[in-house]
Protein backbone atom coordinates (compact mmCIF):
# COMPACT_ATOMS: atom_id res chain seq x y z
CA UNK A 1 0.00 0.00 0.00
CA UNK A 2 1.22 3.50 -0.50
CA UNK A 3 0.20 6.98 -0.57
CA UNK A 4 -2.02 6.94 -3.84
CA UNK A 5 -3.79 4.06 -1.93
CA UNK A 6 -7.35 4.52 -0.63
CA UNK A 7 -7.54 6.32 2.79
CA UNK A 8 -9.50 5.26 5.37
CA UNK A 9 -10.74 7.21 8.84
CA UNK A 10 -11.59 5.63 12.74
CA UNK A 11 -13.53 8.33 14.59
CA UNK A 12 -12.75 7.74 18.84
CA UNK A 13 -15.39 9.28 20.97
CA UNK A 14 -14.22 11.35 23.81
CA UNK A 15 -16.88 11.66 26.61
CA UNK A 16 -16.11 11.75 30.17
CA UNK A 17 -12.90 12.90 29.41
CA UNK A 18 -11.73 9.39 28.61
CA UNK A 19 -11.44 7.72 24.94
CA UNK A 20 -14.26 4.52 24.86
CA UNK A 21 -14.20 1.33 22.96
CA UNK A 22 -10.42 2.01 22.07
CA UNK A 23 -9.78 -1.62 21.96
CA UNK A 24 -12.50 -2.26 19.02
CA UNK A 25 -11.16 0.64 16.97
CA UNK A 26 -7.60 -0.64 17.16
CA UNK A 27 -8.45 -4.01 16.16
CA UNK A 28 -10.49 -2.77 12.62
CA UNK A 29 -8.26 -0.59 12.16
CA UNK A 30 -5.06 -3.68 12.23
CA UNK A 31 -7.89 -5.35 10.24
CA UNK A 32 -8.49 -2.43 7.83
CA UNK A 33 -4.70 -2.19 7.05
CA UNK A 34 -2.59 -5.07 7.72
CA UNK A 35 0.63 -3.32 7.17
CA UNK A 36 -0.23 -0.08 9.66
CA UNK A 37 1.88 -0.56 12.49
CA UNK A 38 0.65 0.93 15.65
CA UNK A 39 2.66 1.22 18.76
CA UNK A 40 2.02 -1.32 21.75
CA UNK A 41 -0.66 -1.12 24.03
CA UNK A 42 -3.89 0.76 24.48
CA UNK A 43 -4.74 3.76 22.02
CA UNK A 44 -5.10 6.30 24.77
CA UNK A 45 -1.22 5.93 25.45
CA UNK A 46 -0.45 7.39 21.86
CA UNK A 47 -3.53 9.24 20.96
CA UNK A 48 -2.22 12.96 20.97
CA UNK A 49 -3.95 15.37 24.38
CA UNK A 50 -7.57 16.09 23.47
CA UNK A 51 -7.72 20.24 23.36
CA UNK A 52 -7.94 21.68 26.81
CA UNK A 53 -11.19 23.46 25.75
CA UNK A 54 -12.54 20.80 24.71
CA UNK A 55 -12.28 18.48 27.30
CA UNK A 56 -15.31 18.31 29.30
CA UNK A 57 -17.14 18.07 26.11
CA UNK A 58 -18.29 14.90 23.60
CA UNK A 59 -15.40 15.29 20.92
CA UNK A 60 -15.02 13.49 17.61
CA UNK A 61 -11.26 12.04 17.19
CA UNK A 62 -10.87 11.45 13.63
CA UNK A 63 -7.93 9.72 12.15
CA UNK A 64 -6.98 9.30 8.80
CA UNK A 65 -4.63 6.42 7.69
CA UNK A 66 -3.45 3.99 5.12
CA UNK A 67 0.06 2.33 6.20
CA UNK A 68 0.32 5.34 8.47
CA UNK A 69 -1.25 7.69 10.62
CA UNK A 70 -1.65 10.71 8.43
CA UNK A 71 -4.09 12.83 10.63
CA UNK A 72 -5.46 13.37 13.83
CA UNK A 73 -8.07 15.78 14.19
CA UNK A 74 -10.38 16.85 16.90
CA UNK A 75 -13.80 19.03 16.98
CA UNK A 76 -17.19 18.96 19.10
CA UNK A 77 -20.16 16.85 18.50
CA UNK A 78 -23.57 16.63 18.24
CA UNK A 79 -25.52 13.85 16.95
CA UNK A 80 -28.05 14.71 14.32
CA UNK A 81 -32.14 14.36 14.84
CA UNK A 82 -33.60 11.54 12.78
CA UNK A 83 -37.01 10.99 13.05
CA UNK A 84 -37.51 9.35 10.15
CA UNK A 85 -35.75 6.79 7.71
CA UNK A 86 -36.10 6.06 3.88
CA UNK A 87 -34.81 2.14 2.77
CA UNK A 88 -32.88 2.77 -0.59
CA UNK A 89 -31.69 -0.22 -2.84
CA UNK A 90 -28.30 -0.67 -3.75
CA UNK A 91 -27.08 -4.27 -4.57
CA UNK A 92 -23.68 -3.13 -5.76
CA UNK A 93 -22.05 -0.68 -2.88
CA UNK A 94 -19.45 -2.20 -1.29
CA UNK A 95 -18.12 -0.32 2.11
CA UNK A 96 -16.61 -3.17 4.26
CA UNK A 97 -13.88 -1.00 5.05
CA UNK A 98 -14.30 2.60 6.61
CA UNK A 99 -13.05 4.66 3.69
CA UNK A 100 -12.68 7.84 4.10
CA UNK A 101 -13.97 8.65 0.40
CA UNK A 102 -17.86 8.14 1.69
CA UNK A 103 -19.10 9.52 -1.94
CA UNK A 104 -21.06 6.27 -2.35
CA UNK A 105 -22.81 6.75 0.82
CA UNK A 106 -23.54 10.26 0.04
CA UNK A 107 -25.23 9.29 -3.56
CA UNK A 108 -27.51 7.03 -1.54
CA UNK A 109 -28.53 9.50 1.35
CA UNK A 110 -29.48 12.41 -2.24
CA UNK A 111 -32.26 9.75 -2.46
CA UNK A 112 -33.80 10.17 0.74
CA UNK A 113 -36.24 12.40 -0.26
CA UNK A 114 -38.69 13.59 3.06
CA UNK A 115 -36.72 11.59 5.68
CA UNK A 116 -34.15 12.43 7.52
CA UNK A 117 -32.20 9.39 6.53
CA UNK A 118 -31.92 6.36 4.72
CA UNK A 119 -31.60 2.65 5.48
CA UNK A 120 -29.37 0.82 2.84
CA UNK A 121 -30.96 -2.51 1.49
CA UNK A 122 -28.52 -4.23 -0.08
CA UNK A 123 -29.47 -8.04 -1.89
CA UNK A 124 -32.65 -8.02 -0.08
CA UNK A 125 -31.26 -7.46 2.83
CA UNK A 126 -31.33 -4.44 5.97
CA UNK A 127 -27.92 -3.21 6.46
CA UNK A 128 -26.77 0.00 7.54
CA UNK A 129 -28.07 3.93 7.85
CA UNK A 130 -25.27 6.15 5.26
CA UNK A 131 -23.63 6.60 8.76
CA UNK A 132 -24.31 4.38 11.56
CA UNK A 133 -24.98 0.62 12.18
CA UNK A 134 -29.12 -0.45 13.04
CA UNK A 135 -30.64 -1.86 15.78
CA UNK A 136 -34.15 -2.93 16.39
CA UNK A 137 -36.33 -2.95 19.34
CA UNK A 138 -38.91 -6.20 19.76
CA UNK A 139 -39.96 -5.67 23.25
CA UNK A 140 -36.98 -6.91 25.55
CA UNK A 141 -34.92 -8.35 22.24
CA UNK A 142 -32.84 -5.88 20.65
CA UNK A 143 -31.93 -7.08 16.62
CA UNK A 144 -29.56 -6.38 14.62
CA UNK A 145 -29.04 -6.74 10.65
CA UNK A 146 -26.66 -10.12 10.51
CA UNK A 147 -25.06 -8.17 6.90
CA UNK A 148 -23.89 -5.27 7.73
CA UNK A 149 -22.49 -2.85 5.00
CA UNK A 150 -19.41 -2.02 8.01
CA UNK A 151 -18.47 -3.78 11.36
CA UNK A 152 -19.33 -1.43 13.44
CA UNK A 153 -17.35 -0.97 16.63
CA UNK A 154 -20.62 -0.27 18.54
CA UNK A 155 -22.31 -3.12 17.54
CA UNK A 156 -18.72 -5.62 18.11
CA UNK A 157 -18.65 -4.17 21.76
CA UNK A 158 -22.73 -4.69 22.22
CA UNK A 159 -22.39 -8.47 20.73
CA UNK A 160 -19.46 -9.17 22.99
CA UNK A 161 -21.93 -8.32 25.60
CA UNK A 162 -24.41 -10.43 24.97
CA UNK A 163 -26.57 -7.67 24.40
CA UNK A 164 -27.57 -8.36 20.95
CA UNK A 165 -29.27 -11.13 18.44
CA UNK A 166 -28.08 -11.22 14.86
CA UNK A 167 -30.72 -11.66 11.98
CA UNK A 168 -31.16 -11.75 8.47
CA UNK A 169 -33.44 -8.91 8.12
CA UNK A 170 -35.44 -8.06 5.07
CA UNK A 171 -37.88 -4.66 4.54
CA UNK A 172 -40.89 -6.42 5.70
CA UNK A 173 -39.27 -7.29 8.94
CA UNK A 174 -38.85 -3.64 9.97
CA UNK A 175 -42.60 -2.17 8.59
CA UNK A 176 -45.63 -1.90 10.56
CA UNK A 177 -46.75 -5.41 11.14
CA UNK A 178 -43.82 -7.05 10.61
CA UNK A 179 -43.81 -11.27 12.87
CA UNK A 180 -40.67 -10.06 14.50
CA UNK A 181 -42.64 -7.55 16.78
CA UNK A 182 -40.13 -4.98 16.07
CA UNK A 183 -41.34 -1.46 16.74
CA UNK A 184 -38.47 0.88 16.92
CA UNK A 185 -34.96 1.27 15.22
CA UNK A 186 -31.88 2.76 16.80
CA UNK A 187 -29.22 3.93 15.08
CA UNK A 188 -25.70 3.49 17.04
CA UNK A 189 -22.10 4.06 16.04
CA UNK A 190 -18.86 5.12 17.78
CA UNK A 191 -19.96 8.27 18.73
CA UNK A 192 -23.79 7.27 19.40
CA UNK A 193 -23.98 5.09 22.19
CA UNK A 194 -27.95 3.25 22.58
CA UNK A 195 -30.03 6.06 23.79
CA UNK A 196 -28.04 9.17 22.51
CA UNK A 197 -30.81 10.08 20.34
CA UNK A 198 -34.50 9.33 20.08
CA UNK A 199 -35.94 5.83 18.53
CA UNK A 200 -37.23 5.88 15.54
CA UNK A 201 -41.18 4.17 15.23
CA UNK A 202 -41.03 1.84 12.35
CA UNK A 203 -44.63 3.83 11.31
CA UNK A 204 -41.90 6.60 10.10
CA UNK A 205 -39.93 4.29 8.17
CA UNK A 206 -40.57 3.87 4.41
CA UNK A 207 -40.15 0.97 2.11
CA UNK A 208 -37.60 0.79 -0.94
CA UNK A 209 -39.41 1.64 -4.55
CA UNK A 210 -37.28 -1.64 -5.18
CA UNK A 211 -39.95 -3.68 -2.96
Amino acid sequence: MNRQQKLFIETLRWSGRRYHLTAFHRERMLRTSPELRLPPGDMECWLPPVPDDLQDLTVKCRITYDTEIRTIEFEPYSPRCVRSLQMVCDDSIDYHLKYADRSCLDSLRSRRGQADEIIIVKNGLVTDTSYSSLLFKAGDRLYTPSTPLLRGVMVASLLSAGALVRADLTPDDILPGNSLGITHALLVNAMMPPGTISPVDIRNIYPPACQ
